[in-house]
């Protein structure tokens, strides 16, 4: 039956979960007498993507107890490929085949003993127990149904012996004395047939009075309609589009982003969203967030403990939550390397890690100039305005409040020779003293083999730090970062010759620099930016509390976040961190997942859907400007008139890392998206031709504007 023939006909009883049933009993108009539940990825789920995912699981645990010689993803392919064969054979699953069936296949086509059979086949049986985990809307479910005493069947299409099922849903918590449970495998009778539905009315209720509940369009919901037994699709249990992508390159990472998938989903289903915005937040923290962040982590352990690394130290901002996820896998992995938290800022340590003011040490702040006041510009040198006014060639009547463009020049004449170069070094001596005491405070100056962790771009900060620390008698660093940009590509100088902070730099994911690594795409920055987001403010400077050295910050909580919904971003990845399969006898930990994550934020950021881009389009964005600065969404809503003005200006569409053009298209009406595409594909043809025919595009927009 076409599942949209039984939406129509099964309202209202067709799409949801299983927490929207409210009262199911006889309160309800209609309610049901009986509750038939599937059980796989409706009440229970399994800790990987696809249930095939856990035969690669099985496949490593086997050829690590010696059992099987071949690879993991081999004896996968095996297993599923024995299994569709025995299927064929015995008649699918309208019949008693079961794994000791599959495996005496699978000894067949790996030249495999058949006294290993039984051993197999009780191999995948314990390690599906072990995979298991209770949908906690379930719980809450049969609690419900317990209470008003609506008794409960399980109602299952699979392999495995009913005996089984029943003991992993008494050790969910999902099965009560007067449960019962129907698996095609016993009666060699399937839902997908129709013939277990047929079961359950003859041995319990009438169809009319059954509500049946699963994840499967055909099996749970177009073929009980069709015996006449109401249906509710359940579809929570299922991958979304981000577990997918992840469950999809289970082959190519060892079966590592199976566990990412299976991680996802769980933390989606055991986290609670208030609305359709949480939810949004929730599902890309699982899906999207989480998997980057914790491959990046990973690779970062993989490389400490190859570098005989003793300390991680995670820099403020971008930090914080790596930091946490990196204290979780520490544990979890029971790792020997220290976890800290460093709080510095480009503003905090940039000026005091300059030593002669020449275009390296001082880029960090000029590269932001057209978006700086003069009064934003010199607080970067510890300068005020009075300062420095005298020693400026500057048009009369400007001050501290205009653009810092119109100073620039000017100051950066004086860099390396003249009365500001002096002044600056100066200020630059008094900050780096206090910078050194607190990196001594921390253990940063200790004499330990650690490495010193941040987000990336042209790497101004590490690059403080890690002359700072030379500087102060330490230990040289090594530095992690996700990404290191090309100066050229903002404006900065390249040294003739590698500066030691870059040879002392790895790259998770790309190398601009040094040209290594993938070619970064558009929203990746904007994407892990936002991932790495703070609940505190900027580090501005230090002060001195008797012996200890206190940083300060813009804000000790970082409001505009908080009311965003950090908390529950946080409390997500958090979960997914303890969700995840780390058992290096299934998976491997530290598995290549860099492409995939970049298949999932690429995703996201061409292809959101309304709830995403409203929800992570009102993100609070600061941008990465050294100084700070106000935040702003990464969307608006196009109307007509925005469209027309913003081609007019040149500037559609707007494709700049502080703008997500593909989330405002998201939020806008039909209409308008229909039209903004039209357009859109007109302005980048007229690109491509001469600029009479722009002339003339531009003209004919601006004739509708003003209609």
């Amino acid at each position: 039956m076409d599942t949209s023939k039984a939406r129509r006909s099964a309202r209202p009883y067709l799409m949801g979960s299983l927490d929207d049933l409210g009262d199911i009993g006889a309160s309800r108009p209609k309610a049901p007498s009986l509750l038939s539940l599937d059980v796989f990825d409706t009440v229970l789920t399994r800790a990987c993507g696809r249930p095939h995912d856990l035969f690669i699981w099985l496949g490593r645990r086997l050829a690590t107890k010696g059992m099987i010689n071949c690879s993991p993803e081999l004896f996968a392919q095996v297993r599923a490929n024995a299994e569709q064969a025995v299927w064929r054979r015995e008649g699918g699953l309208d019949s008693k085949a079961g794994l000791g069936d599959f495996y005496v296949e699978v000894a067949r086509r790996l030249h495999l003993d058949e006294q290993l059979v039984p051993q197999l086949a009780e191999a995948e049986l314990s390690l599906e127990a072990e995979m298991l985990r209770a949908v906690p809307a379930a719980r809450r479910l049969l609690v419900r149904c317990q209470e008003q005493g609506l008794p409960v069947v399980y109602t299952s299409d699979t392999y495995f012996p009913a005996t089984f099922i029943e003991e992993r849903l008494n050790s969910a918590g999902l099965w009560f004395s007067d449960s019962r449970c129907l698996v095609s495998s016993e009666h060699a009778e399937a839902k997908a047939s129709g013939r277990l539905f047929d079961r359950l009315t003859s041995d319990n209720a009438s169809p009319g009075q059954i509500l049946h509940m699963g994840d499967h369009p055909h099996s749970d919901v177009a073929v009980p309609l069709r015996k006449g037994i109401g249906a509710r699709w359940c579809v929570s249990g299922r991958l979304n589009k981000y577990e997918k992508i992840l469950a999809d390159a289970a082959t190519t990472t060892a079966g590592f982003a199976s566990s990412l998938a299976g991680a996802s989903r769980m933390t989606r289903l055991a986290t609670t969203a208030t609305d359709d915005r949480e939810a949004a937040i929730r599902d890309v923290a699982a899906g999207v967030a989480a998997p980057t962040l914790l491959g990046y982590v990973l690779w970062i352990l993989k490389r400490a403990q190859e570098l005989s690394l003793e300390r991680l130290v995670f820099l403020a901002r971008d930090g914080q939550i790596l930091a946490e996820l990196a204290r979780t896998l520490v544990s979890r992995l029971q790792l020997p390397i220290e976890i800290s938290y460093l709080y510095v800022s480009r503003k905090s340590t940039n000026l005091a890690a300059t030593f002669s003011a020449d275009e390296e040490e001082t880029g960090w702040i000029f590269r932001d100039v057209p978006s700086l006041s003069i009064a934003k510009f010199l607080a970067g040198f510890d300068l005020q305005w009075d300062d420095v006014v005298q020693f400026l060639d500057v048009p009369e009547g400007v001050d501290a409040t205009h653009p810092a463009l119109q100073i620039s020049e000017s100051f950066h004449a004086q860099l390396t020779d003249g009365p500001l170069s002096g002044l600056i070094l100066e200020h630059a001596s008094r900050r780096r003293e206090i910078v050194a005491d607190y990196f001594r405070q921390e253990g940063l100056l200790d004499d330990v083999s650690q490495g010193i962790v941040d987000f990336g771009g042209v790497g101004s900060q590490v690059r403080a730090i890690h002359s700072l620390v030379k500087n102060a008698g330490g230990r040289a660093p090594r530095i992690f970062l996700i990404g290191l940009d090309n100066p050229k590509d903002a404006g900065l100088p390249v040294p003739d010759h590698e500066p030691d902070w870059v040879a002392d730099t790895e790259c998770y994911l790309y190398d601009h620099r040094r040209n290594q690594g993938i070619r970064r795409s558009r929203g990746f920055g904007t994407c892990v930016q936002m991932f790495c987001a703070a609940d505190h403010g900027t580090v501005t400077s230090y002060h001195r509390e008797g012996d200890t050295v206190v940083p300060d910050l813009a804000g000790r909580i970082n409001k505009p976040m908080i009311d965003w919904g950090l908390n529950l971003y946080n409390t997500t990845l958090s979960a997914f961190a303890e969700h995840l399969v780390l058992d290096c006898d299934l998976v491997d930990p530290y598995a290549d997942v860099r492409d995939v994550t970049c298949d999932l934020i690429t995703e996201l950021w061409t292809q959101p859907d309304r709830n995403e881009a409203a929800a992570w389009g009102s993100f609070p964005f600061e941008g990465a400007q050294a100084s700070g600065g106000t935040s702003k969404s990464l969307v608006h809503r196009y109307t007509m008139r925005s469209i027309c003005n913003e081609m007019i200006a040149g500037k559609f569409p707007n494709l700049g890392w502080q703008h997500w053009y593909e989330g405002s298209l998201a939020i806008s009406g039909p209409a308008i998206r229909k039209g903004l595409k039209l357009a859109e594909a007109a302005y980048r043809s007229s690109e491509k031709k001469s600029g009479t025919v722009h002339t003339a595009l531009v003209a004919g927009i601006r004739k509708l504007a003003g209609r």
